[in-house]
């Protein structure tokens, strides 16, 4: 089954009842990493502070899918969030209440319990599926998408962006 792609008012809900939690910076970093960059669970789980690096993301061989790394570029929203939820601390950026690095199926089981939480169905993959369909409803070619979501084969790529109405219309109608 396909994590179900999120309307801005879903992803609005999450926000909102973020700001209710203990650790509200931890869990607007994490949203933030998953619906803008669409990072897997396993690149969540293993984030090092240091992969941030000027306005990229890099992420290392060995800790994304396929053992590829892969580089993405950063906007200031995501520094500044990264920069609220770490402070001056260094290393692992997501780390439990004992804290403990997350694995990647602590890390997908929390993501799908906050959004719960929220009255929302969806999953990290939720945040991939979304993004992908939004960067080819700008415009963006299947070449780049594959990059972003760091996929080898293109057709992996393309099982992740759906065809919104938008672009229907558009196609149709220019």
């Amino acid at each position: 089954m396909k994590a179900p792609i999120l309307t801005d008012a879903q992803w609005n809900k999450i926000a909102l009842h973020v700001e209710t939690m203990k650790r509200p910076e931890h869990y607007r970093l994490l949203l933030v990493l998953v619906r803008k960059l669409g990072l897997r669970p396993m690149e969540l789980a293993g984030l090092e502070s240091s992969w941030f690096r000027g306005g990229e993301l890099r992420i290392p061989l060995g800790h994304s899918k396929g053992g590829s790394g892969r580089s993405l570029p950063v906007s200031a929203d995501i520094l500044d969030a990264v920069y609220l939820h770490m402070g001056e601390r260094k290393g692992r950026v997501f780390l439990n209440r004992e804290g403990y690095p997350f694995s990647a199926h602590q890390m997908s089981a929390s993501v799908r319990r906050l959004m719960g939480m929220a009255g929302v169905e969806g999953s990290a993959y939720s945040g991939r599926r979304g993004m992908a369909t939004r960067m080819v409803e700008q415009g963006a070619s299947m070449r780049v998408l594959q990059k972003a979501l760091g996929h080898r084969h293109l057709q992996t790529t393309m099982a992740y962006a759906e065809v919104s109405d938008s672009m229907l219309r558009q196609a149709l109608f220019g």
